[in-house]
């Protein structure tokens, strides 16, 4: 890696503590005897603290100019946090730490993405973006590993180890981050950084994963049509998302409530990272050639498939596990294939028809059926059953 792109290894240790505490929490909950309700609602005030955080951060970020700062106030913040969930043990706390740890999480977010967007070759934008991309996502992958190899105590040990990944990311940020205050941009009009928000929210996690050179490559190759049809695109979208979120958030406890273990629960979040790699570096590579169309389509079967084999896995106890192995590595897939064939085909029918509006827009709408979809989720498996869920 060239010296000017050491400041990327920050993304490492934030991306593996952000798919840390994804899975962290629901036990962590689980464990102190709480129900899929509880964790719905970590999951469910996550997502809306996400909603008012990138806009506080985004605005203080542009007007104090500050990249350094932010990024040093978004990883020496998760310290507290950690050290709040070893030493008390409660449900409630751990629903509000997991609100908090998002308002702070994104506080980079803004200030990573200016940071890469202030590189003044377009080539070097659009390698920036892809390296950014790929490692967010390698970075999730390095956040379940530990997990993997815990056996006895795993919560307690593996917030020790959030907290290492912690102590990482500041230093990194440390040694690597500078701050590039004279070339931070002010023009509002910025095609990707008003489309940030889009991509942003459409994440797991507050980072982008389709990369900017994807974007620009893929779009390429679908010419711009009319967009009449922009808000039904929202509303397919949305209700994708609402979808991810409803299966997402019951689906640890689904895997609890069958006794499946701490360690087996993160091969398989793993094993949903590896699926998203795949799909990722297909694209890089060039190796896709269909239309936007027919892998959003494509996303849709892969995804419904994963699902399906979940469910199916209740009917056959003891192949459960490999079951969902084999089902959450196939839901990654189409999960990659969707959030990178939504992201152009929102990106194509957007970028220069009223941005601001219709970002300001799709990010209320994303937003809020995310939050719908996890909310419902907790109280549609505790009334009903998972499996009424997970179908």
């Amino acid at each position: 890696m060239e010296k000017d792109k050491y400041w990327l290894s920050v993304i490492f240790p934030i991306a593996a503590i952000s798919s840390g505490f994804s899975v962290i929490i629901p036990l962590y909950i689980l464990e102190l005897h709480g129900n899929v309700i509880d964790v719905s609602l970590a999951t469910t005030v996550y997502a809306l603290a996400v909603i008012p955080a990138s806009l506080f951060w985004g605005e203080l970020t542009q007007r104090l100019k500050k990249i350094k700062l932010f990024i040093m106030l978004s990883v020496t913040g998760v310290i507290p946090l950690i050290f709040l969930l070893y030493i008390l043990h409660s449900v409630l706390l751990a629903i509000i730490i997991y609100a908090v740890y998002a308002f702070i999480l994104t506080a980079s977010s803004p200030a990573i993405n200016i940071l890469i967007m202030n590189k003044r070759k377009n080539t070097v934008l659009r390698s920036y973006y892809g390296v950014y991309g790929l490692m967010s996502i390698i970075g999730n992958i390095i956040g379940y590993l530990p997990g993997v190899l815990l056996f006895s105590d795993v919560i307690a040990k593996y917030l020790l180890i959030l907290f290492a990944f912690n102590t990482v990311s500041i230093i990194f940020a440390i040694l690597f981050i500078k701050e590039e205050k004279n070339h931070i941009k002010n023009k509002k009009s910025d095609t990707i950084h008003s489309l940030f928000p889009v991509l942003n929210s459409m994440s797991k996690f507050p980072q982008i994963l389709a990369g900017h050179n994807l974007i620009v490559e893929l779009a390429n190759i679908r010419k711009r049509k009319k967009t009449v049809r922009i808000m039904t695109i929202f509303a397919a979208i949305a209700l994708v998302n609402f979808g991810m979120y409803l299966f997402n958030t019951s689906y640890i406890p689904f895997l609890y409530s069958y006794k499946i273990s701490y360690s087996d629960i993160f091969i398989i979040n793993l094993l949903n990272g590896f699926g998203q790699v795949i799909i990722y570096l297909i694209f890089m590579l060039g190796r896709a050639k269909n239309t936007l169309r027919h892998y959003y389509r494509l996303s849709t079967i892969v995804r419904s498939s994963g699902y399906l084999i979940a469910i199916l896995s209740v009917i056959s106890l003891t192949a459960l596990l490999y079951l969902n192995l084999f089902s959450y590595f196939v839901a990654g897939i189409g999960y990659a294939l969707w959030n990178i064939s939504a992201s152009v085909i929102i990106y194509v029918n957007i970028s220069g028809k009223m941005e601001a509006h219709y970002v300001g827009l799709w990010s209320a709408i994303i937003g809020i059926s995310g939050v719908l979809g996890a909310i419902s989720s907790g109280f549609m498996s505790f009334y009903a059953g998972y499996m009424y869920t997970l179908f």
